[in-house]
Order: C-alpha cells, then sequence, then structure tokens
C-alpha cells in the first residue's frame, strides 16, 4: 500500500519534474531538508512507484523525424485475443511514441513519429491498416507544438 505524500514528497516531486539529473545534495538543498532524509524519501517515492523513471527529452527533429502525428483508431471485435495481439504489435513499432485505449468515438490514439511524409505513410499503409481489428484510422498531423507534455501537477493535499 502507497504511503500518504508528505509536504516533502510534494516539493521533491516538483523539483524532479523539471531538472532529473539534479544531484541529491542540491534536491535536498531546494526542497530544505538534509541529503540523506531526501536520498531516503526520494528512494521511498520510487519504491511506491510514484516516481516510474527517468528519460531524457530528445528533439525528434534533431534525429531527422520531421513528421508528428495523431492517429485515430476505430476497432471493429474479431476473433478472441484479437485486442491483445493488436497492443503487442503497437508496442512492438518504433513509430509509436505513445498510445492510449480510449472511451467514446475512437478506440485507440497513437501519437506517432516518421522521417517523412512518405514513411508516415508506410507506416499506415503497410502497419497500422493491416493490424487485426481495425475497421478505421485518420491522422491528425501536427503543424506545432503549443504546449509538449510535461510536469504532473502535484496537489498539495492528496
Amino acid at each position: 500500500m502507497r504511503r500518504p505524500l508528505t509536504p516533502s514528497d510534494r516539493r521533491i516531486l516538483r523539483v524532479l519534474q523539471n531538472d532529473g539529473r539534479i544531484t541529491n545534495a542540491a534536491l535536498a538543498e531546494k526542497v530544505g531538508l538534509a541529503a540523506s532524509p531526501c536520498l531516503r524519501r526520494l528512494k521511498a517515492l520510487e519504491d511506491d512507484g510514484v516516481i516510474e523513471g527517468y528519460r531524457a527529452m530528445v528533439n525528434r527533429k534533431a534525429l531527422g523525424l520531421e513528421v508528428e502525428a495523431f492517429v485515430f483508431i476505430k476497432l471493429e471485435q474479431s476473433e478472441p485475443g484479437w485486442r491483445t495481439r493488436l497492443v503487442e504489435r503497437l508496442k512492438g513499432y518504433e513509430e509509436v511514441i505513445a498510445c492510449y485505449a480510449l472511451a467514446g468515438e475512437v478506440d485507440l490514439i497513437v501519437h506517432a513519429v516518421a522521417k517523412d511524409i512518405e514513411s508516415f505513410g508506410e507506416f499506415t499503409m503497410n502497419r497500422l491498416l493491416t493490424l487485426p481489428g481495425v475497421a478505421d484510422v485518420r491522422s491528425s498531423f501536427v503543424l506545432s507544438s503549443i504546449k509538449p507534455p510535461g510536469a504532473v501537477p502535484v496537489p498539495d493535499h492528496a
């Protein structure tokens, strides 16, 4: 069972979301703790699954990935196990950087990147449209990023 978050835990989470590479000493100073208790709280947040991991934010264009799109997928039911196979295949596509199951008009939204429009077209035609149970695929291309994914709000009280 997850323990309740303390005010210090909340401060740690806010700082780490803005600077995941901060040293423990600097983190402790910013949140008003000594280094040892800060490290213990940090480890507890990791052990409790509040902090899921650390990663670098990479500029897709610097890697030659010029196309970014959201793909809306409508599913039809098929033979047993179709959804599991579909999800596993989506997870394996390097073009897919995020995928969400939805309730509403569409069943899945896929956040994808590609080198160029031709590569994206091949990905859509040869991979997405051949997935089991896919009834319809529609794409919307990102023109600009107004607010990229960022920090999760850390409420003052849980």
